[in-house]
Order: C-alpha cells, then structure tokens, then sequence
C-alpha cells in the first residue's frame, strides 16, 4: 500500500474516477474529479466499506473535504492513510485531487490547525514520503504555504502543557525527505528561545519521519522525545549484507532547577532474551520503543516492539528446504523516574 501511495502523482493520472486537464505543467482538476455520488449497479466498492466503518460516506465526505469542510478532511486523509489492499488502490491518487481543489490558503489553513504528526502523515500519503525529490519541488512551487508546513527547514513545536517549553528541531534538507536528518534538536524556553537542552545527541531523525513527536508530563517537568529512522530494507534480513535495522527510541528529559537533563533509563536489551531460544540465531528488523502515556508525572508508559527474521526448516514430500520466518516480541514498559534524574523500567511482555 505504501508503494503505491509513494507514486500518487502518477496514479492521478491513471486512477480510472480521476481526470487531471493539464495547463501548462500543472495540473488542474474539478469536482468532476471526485468520487461520483451515483451509486454503483455493483454494490459498494471495498474503499465505500473501508470508509463507512471509520464512519465516512465516502463520495459525499470527500466532496465536502475538497470544498474546505475540516472534519471531513481530517478523516479523509486518515482513510487515506490506513486504507490498504483493493480500497488503497482506489483512493491512492485521491488526495492530489482534493488538496488541488482546496488549493494553497485553504490547505494551509487546515494544516496548520494540526498536529506535527498529523502534517507528517498527510505529507507522506501526498508525497509518498518525499522520496521523488521532483514532485517535493514541485509541490513547494505549487503550494507554497501548504510547504512551508510540510517541507520545513526548522520547525518549533511540541509545547508543554504550562507554555513554557517547546522543541526546536533544524533539517539538513527541507525538500529531499531520503537522507534528510535532523541536524539540530533542542528543548527551549519558549519565551525566550533559550536553550534548557541539547537534545541532539539522542534523536536520529532522518528520512519522512524525520521530525519525531514528543509526549510531555502533565506538570511540564519531563518529555519523552521520540526520535526515528526508518530506512529502506532491499532483499530480506539475511541478504548480504543485512539491511539497516529499522528504529524508533525513546530519550526522557527532566526539569533540574533551570534547565533539562537526560533521565538515565535501561531502554537498550529487553531482560531475560540472553535465555530466549528462538533469539538465538534470529535478525532484527526493527526495535520500536515508543511513548503511551503519562501514567504519573513520574511514571511513564512506553511500548516496545521488535521484529525478527528466522530460519526454519521445511520438509514438502519428504525433502527439506530452509524457509525464512517472522517473529516477534512485544512489551510494556513502565518507567519510574526519581528526582535525581534516574529511573527505574519495569519490562512485562504483551502476548
């Protein structure tokens, strides 16, 4: 699904409900663009059932999206977001339509209503992760406001709840997303733009989902930042060489008198996987570590999952072949954080 969402310009143009008239190099759409509110002799299709149990009408809400209705448009590109299979297809060159429709002010006004994670989502299903730097440049010339959310060279963000504090975060490339880092990340008076804390040293932003989230505690004293690098992984986890491990790490920070400092926390090796026989000969894919919630001001949820890649045998009509299988752990971690800056994680596995 997310190939074909990668290529949505393309499928613009080859998606059988969508027309784009081409003036010049830019593309111009109408309503007649949209999903046709007749209804279908066949029944309804598998994006009209995807989008009515997230309770979407989906040819009436994607019309009222297009002409600037809010809410229609926040769930629009959540469907558009999380739909797969035969309904990802039908919707994949959907969005180039509507925000064309709503064009630039209307779009930029929306997004800039939303959260960071949510600009991301929407600029990856628009972009498909910016990875085609000429559709990036494109869109920057096209819709220069709506860019200057999406594609930012520096962004600042993630308020705590007292309004003080904020996060900064600089881009090495605002336009090509592949490779793009964060080249700086800092925790700020907001007031002021003071730096409280060098968070550079723990984020490994990079690629389309580059800019991270945070979740702050309740009393504005500590804020788990969430950092990841995703990148592509060709073949499969015993090719050679190995793809890149896939991450996502989680750094606490918390108030001391003036200015912030890293809580001390055991986020690296699960307990207990040293005696875990099926890790034996096993290669990670990916090892996510992401906040939940604050259960406390001091106490803080996170949920850990990792994926592996294992080789198993096979037997089919009496020869044995090796066979590569997927495995997975899973677990909730509960961390308890001391005045003194250091914590305590309490592991339990999720079945």
């Amino acid at each position: 699904m997310k190939a074909v969402l990668a290529a949505t310009f393309i499928l613009a143009l080859l998606t059988p409900n969508v027309r784009a008239e081409n003036e010049g190099e830019r593309e111009q759409f109408t309503e007649e663009d949209l999903p046709s509110l007749e209804e279908d002799p066949a029944g309804p299709s598998e994006i009209d059932d995807f989008a009515r149990s997230r309770g979407f009408r989906y040819a009436r809400d994607t019309r009222r999206a297009a002409r600037g209705d809010f809410k229609a448009l926040k769930k629009f590109f959540e469907i558009a977001h999380d739909a797969d299979g035969a309904a990802a297809e039908s919707i994949a060159g959907m969005p180039v339509v509507v925000y064309h429709l709503l064009g630039d002010e209307k779009f930029a006004k929306f997004l800039g209503a939303q959260s960071v994670s949510y600009q991301m989502m929407v600029r990856n299903v628009i972009l498909g992760g910016g990875f085609v730097p000429a559709e990036t440049l494109e869109f920057s010339r096209e819709f220069p406001e709506s860019a200057r959310l999406l594609l930012p060279r520096e962004i600042v963000a993630w308020f705590s709840p007292n309004d003080l504090y904020a996060i900064r975060k600089v881009f090495s490339d605002p336009l090509a997303l592949r490779g793009s880092k964060v080249a700086r990340a800092e925790l700020i008076e907001r007031k002021t733009g003071q730096i409280l804390c060098d968070l550079t040293p723990d984020d490994i932003g990079t690629g389309a989902d580059r800019e991270g989230d945070a979740l702050w505690s309740p009393d504005s004293k500590r804020v788990a930042c969430l950092s990841i690098d995703l990148p592509e992984q060709p073949g499969h986890l015993f090719s050679d060489p190995r793809p890149p491990l896939q991450r996502k790490q989680t750094s606490v920070y918390q108030l001391a008198h003036d200015r912030f400092v890293r809580v001390e926390l055991s986020l690296g090796k699960a307990p207990g996987q040293e005696n875990d026989p099926e890790l034996k000969d096993a290669v990670a894919g990916h090892v996510f570590t992401e906040p939940v919630r604050w259960q406390k001001p001091n106490v803080l949820v996170l949920d850990r999952h990792e994926y592996y890649g294992v080789k198993k045998p096979m037997t089919i009509d009496g020869q044995t072949f090796e066979t590569i299988g997927d495995l997975a752990r899973r677990y909730q971690i509960t961390a308890t954080i001391g005045p003194e800056g250091k914590g305590t994680a309490v592991w339990k596995v999720r079945h």
